[in-house]
């Protein structure tokens, strides 16, 4: 029997009795980190065995672990620092080499960083999708989150402590001012939620001097985003609308005001102003 356990994210209150029990219950616990695990079980009494699952040799040891379920006909439990395991964590290949082997598999169930900042992002959705971890390339993860866009439902997210005001900052490239939930430290001492438009939680994270401490989850709510082809064809607009109240004699900066005004985006008015001010230079050169 493989046991997929959940444990805590931060607060040990809540490691529910049935995890604690199925700990207890198991030949051998497979952790991620064993020294990180060792202060859970010392904490709640658990003497099983520990043996080390972890990304660097998931991919052998799965299969060690597996045979000595098959031919010793152990029980196993499955745990990760934090949160469920094999969901952005080490463990998926464990499970599926028990799946393939015809073993028995039961989940116990419990803490869930993407579910907890989901429940309290304020957002009212009918659909979410869990992303994980997103690139670290800066091409690619602009490209991943242009991806997203157009899609009506909320968006979860991991980041490291460092690399969250880099996505931050990708995510309103790409997907212009739409609604964040960025939780940090959830169900610890010091957890806390900044909400609303990216730039303000962007502005909000870079003004905290620890920002740079703490886990991350973060929530998009990607409703009212447009597709690529309807976000190009809304810039044209955009530049038509500029061009009008332009030429009708209000300045540029009265022009981009109007337009705000009106409902539009301030990023997307910005943007399409410069392509406005390019295509006018180069008229002006032209002639």
């Amino acid at each position: 029997m493989l046991y997929v356990v959940a444990t805590p994210i931060g607060n040990l209150g809540d490691m529910s009795p049935r995890a604690v029990e199925t700990l207890r219950g198991v030949d051998l616990i497979a952790a991620e980190d064993t020294r990180h695990t060792m202060k859970l079980l010392t904490h709640f009494d658990i003497r099983t065995a520990m043996t080390s699952l972890h990304e660097h040799n998931e991919q052998g040891k799965s299969a060690v672990i597996v045979r000595r379920m098959v031919e010793e006909g152990i029980s196993i439990a499955l745990v990760t620092d934090a949160g469920t395991p094999a969901v952005s964590d080490p463990g998926a290949i464990l499970v599926r080499e028990a799946v393939q082997a015809g073993i028995e598999i039961l989940a116990v169930p419990g803490p869930s960083a993407a579910v907890a900042a989901l429940s309290v992002s304020g957002f009212v959705v009918g659909q979410f999708a869990f992303y994980g971890f997103p690139p670290r390339e800066k091409k690619a993860l602009r490209a991943y989150l242009a991806a997203l866009a157009g899609r009506d439902e909320a968006a979860i997210l991991y980041e490291s402590p460092r690399r969250t005001g880099v996505l931050l900052q990708a995510v309103l490239d790409s997907l212009g001012d739409v609604p964040v939930s960025l939780s940090c430290d959830l169900t610890k001492l010091h957890e806390k939620t900044l909400r609303g438009p990216v730039t303000v939680v962007l502005a909000d994270f870079l003004a905290n001097d620890k920002a740079e401490k703490g886990e991350y989850v973060m929530v998009l709510d990607l409703r009212g985003t447009a597709r690529p082809q309807e976000a190009a064809v809304a810039a044209v607009g955009l530049e038509a609308q500029l061009l009008d109240l332009y030429l009708s004699g209000l300045s540029l900066q009265e022009a981009m005001g109007t337009l705000t005004a009106r409902g539009e985006r301030k990023n997307a008015v910005y943007a399409a102003s410069l392509r406005l001010k390019q295509m006018l230079a180069e008229d002006v050169l032209k002639s």
